[in-house]
Parts: C-alpha cells; structure tokens; sequence
C-alpha cells in the first residue's frame, strides 16, 4: 500500500506552504532523493498553490510497516522547511488511497470542484514517471483514482459553473471595482493559470497588459485575448498605468516588490493599486498592503468568495464522496484481490509455460529439426502469446471470484453494470476488478502488471509549462 504526507491550505497558511513549494524544475531530483532513502521505493510529488503531498510506497522488505515510510517523506519535507513539522499530515494504507481518490476528485480543494488539480495530479504522474520513480503500487493507485474523479464529473453536477481560482480573482477584482471595463488591468505571468485569468479580463473588457519573462508565450497569451505584451523588465512603467494587477508565476520570491512599488506611490497620485497574487511562493510582498491606498490579497483571502459559491456543491458533494468511497472500495477489493491469488497465477503461468515448451522442444527435436532459428524465434513468440491467452479467462476469474467471495454475494453488480443508470436512476456501484485485470491480459505477478503500466501516459494531457498551479 502507499503512504500520502504533506500539507495543504486545510493544514498551513501561505506562509508555510509557500516554503515548501517546489520549483518544476527541482522535482525531479527531489523524487531522485526520495528514492535513494532506504525506506522509501516509489514516490510522487504533488505540489500546487494550495497543496504539497509526497506520495509514497516503501521496499518489499518493509511489509506493512507504513509508518517508517511516512516518516522518511516527513524528513524530506523537513529538510526543505524546519519548521514545517506541526502543519503536515499523514495518511496510510487504505486512508492513503482514499485521500488521493479525494484530491483527484477536487473533493479537497480550497474551490471544491475545481478542474484544475485533475490535469495537475496527471501531470505529476508524468513527472514522476519520466524521472523513474514510479513502481507497482502508484501505477496501481493513480490511474483509479484519476477514474474515480472522471466518475465524479461525469456522475455529479459538482464540477459545473465557473467556480476555479481564476473565476474567484475576477469575483474579488469586480466587488473592487465594479464593472472593470475601462480600468486598466495587468497579468503577471504566462502559465496556464494566467492564460485563464487572461481571457476572464478581457471578457470583462478591460484593457490588458501582459507582462512576463518569455516574450513569445506573452505576446500569444496577448494576441488572443487583444491585450498589450511587455516585457517583465519594464514591470514599473506598467504598475504606473495600473489599477488591478493579476500576478501567477513560479518564481521563487516577490516579483512586485516593496521598494519597486513604494517609488511608484507619488507617480500615481493617490489612485487605488489592487494586488491579487495567485501565485504560492507569493509574488507579491505583503507589506505593500501597509502602504497608503495600496491592497495585498493572496490564495488565502479568497475563503469568503468561496464560501458563497459553495451552497449548491456541498449538495453535490454528498454524491460525489459516495462515489470516491465506493471507487476506494473496490480498488482495495482489487488490490487485496491481486494480491492473494498471484501465487496461483504464477504456478500456474509456470506450468503452462513448462509443458508448451517440453511439447515444442520434443517437436523441434524430431519432425521440425530442420527449421532455422527465426523460426525457433517464431516459435518462442508463438508460446508466450499462447500461455497469455489461455491464462487470461482463469486470471480474470480467480480475482473477481476471490473478491466477490471477499465482501459476500450481496456485493455483486446489480443489472446495468457499475455505476450506470438503471430506470433513470445514478447508481453508485464500484466498477468489478475483473475489468481493470482485463487490461492486463496474460499479467502474473505484480511486477509484470506494473511493468505494463510503464511508459504510458495516463490521459490525453498536454506537458505544461508549470504544472503547480
């Protein structure tokens, strides 16, 4: 089973979180630092606006201590951020795996329904992947759980409307203004993140300036949505003209800082400077909020916005965490299921695999002697796809009967199948075991059903350029 450490907005204000966020690029080496602990043999990281999580799953000669997994990515997070200690959380075994089903879901998120921290999850997967430390039990764990949130979306109204981070900052930039056409407004940043807030404004009618470092993604960001692209050197000409700035970057500290902002104070004249930062690390220095006519707000000061929007989808949330549950479930089901009959499976690959090829040797040995060795190849292919095909019915079978036989005969799938509608009605039913095994046909032991994990990518996900928030 896996372990999940870290913490979140439920856990630590941005202040915390934000010394724990790691860079892109650092999150490979940092799975790299993971693994080479003795404790820990696979390992994902999760790191968002609002989340750092290591997920994780120890050696095989651990067995089902947990607990010295979870405390080796504890030290990771650590060693980061001392003082990071008394904000982290811990979640193992089965609750492990019903949290990251949550997460995936956006059962957790600080805007519940977000889409966002699905396309973030994949792309950790992707990460994590690409940097080799991903093994048998997250290529088991994640694929189900990012099925469990397709379930939830498809299932539930809970990801409906325009309740996401970016629609929060534009809630909390018209309550300031009003109406924002007219106003000047000023995005900071060129990820994905503020390529959303981008086309929010300009559907506002404001006039935009889009101002970062990579002059080709600004003035794409610009092009489309009919704004101004500047370059990030130019940052204090254009807080001149601002009234609202937007800023989401993975930099590392403040872009806007104190002093930059304080010169700019006489130049304007006494009108009102808003800074909503999306951004964790913060872009923002928060003692400009101290300056005269100058307001700082960050993740944190959007609980309220949030909190309004959420009267219909807490409704939602009922069904949508029934869902997680029963996913959760059944992926246990068929864990433990995978598990308990894989002996059987490999004796029974073993015998198989040892009569065919006593049959073809004693055939080679007499009427086929004469074939060459591409065809002895041939031959060879010819066994391994032969002993696939035939275990893969029984394969099927023993697991689904050993699960089924696991939570009793009144589990079984009522008619119309796992989840699907029956005399109008959403039923909330796992989906068997039998149907991921048979993804896998042919699969004997755990490693060989990882291993057919590997190299593919889960989900049609395009690589992001910054995939935290």
């Amino acid at each position: 089973m896996i372990t999940v450490v870290g913490l979140s907005h439920r856990s630590a204000p941005i202040e915390i979180r934000e010394q724990v966020a790691f860079p892109h690029d650092q999150v490979p080496q940092l799975l790299q630092e993971c693994v080479a602990q003795p404790d820990i043999a696979e390992a994902m990281l999760l790191s968002t606006c609002n989340r750092v999580e290591i997920f994780a799953a120890g050696p095989p000669e651990l067995g089902t201590d947990l607990a010295r997994v979870a405390r080796a990515s504890q030290q990771v997070l650590q060693e980061r951020a001392p003082g990071v200690a008394p904000y982290t959380y811990q979640h193992l075994a089965a609750e492990a795996v019903r949290h990251v089903f949550r997460v995936a879901a956006s059962l957790d998120s600080m805007v519940l329904g977000e889409p966002q921290i699905l396309g973030q999850l994949k792309c950790a997967f992707d990460v994590a992947r690409d940097a080799g430390t991903l093994g048998t039990r997250l290529h088991r764990t994640i694929p189900r759980a990012i099925r469990a949130a397709k379930r939830v979306r498809s299932e539930t109204a809970l990801g409906r409307g325009q309740v996401s981070m970016p629609g929060v900052a534009m809630d909390l930039a018209k309550r300031i203004f009003g109406e924002l056409s007219g106003s000047t407004a000023v995005l900071i940043g060129s990820g994905e993140i503020a390529d959303a807030v981008a086309r929010l404004l300009a559907a506002e009618h404001a006039r935009l300036l889009v101002v970062g470092r990579d002059s080709v993604r600004v003035a794409q960001i610009a092009d489309r949505v009919g704004g101004v692209p500047r370059h990030l050197r130019d940052l204090d000409s254009v807080l001149a003209e601002a009234d609202v700035v937007v800023s989401s970057t993975s930099a590392p500290g403040f872009v806007v800082s104190l002093e930059s902002v304080a010169r700019l104070h006489r130049a304007r004249r006494g009108r009102s400077l808003f800074f909503i930062d999306l951004a964790v690390p913060r872009d923002v220095d928060p003692r400009i909020g101290d300056l005269d006519r100058m307001f700082v707000y960050n993740v944190d000061d959007f609980a309220k916005i949030v909190e309004e929007a959420y009267s219909t989808r807490r409704r939602e949330a009922k069904l949508a965490e029934r869902i997680v549950a029963a996913e959760a479930e059944g992926f246990d089901r068929w864990l433990d299921a995978s598990e308990q009959v894989t002996p059987a499976i490999v004796a029974l690959r073993s015998q198989f695999d040892r009569v065919l090829s006593e049959e073809i040797d004693r055939t080679l040995k007499g009427r086929l002697r004469h074939l060459g060795s591409e065809e002895r190849a041939a031959l060879d292919k010819l066994r391994e796809a032969a002993v696939n095909k035939l275990l893969h019915g029984p394969t099927v079978r023993l697991r689904d009967g050993f699960s089924v036989g696991r939570r009793g005969p009144q589990h079984r799938a009522a008619p119309g199948g796992p989840g699907r509608s029956v005399r109008g009605r959403t039923r909330v039913v796992p989906e068997q075991p039998a149907r991921f095994a048979a993804r896998q046909p042919g699969a004997a032991d755990a490693d060989s059903q990882g291993a057919q994990w590997r190299g593919a990518r889960v989900g049609s996900v395009r690589r992001r350029r910054d995939p935290r928030c």
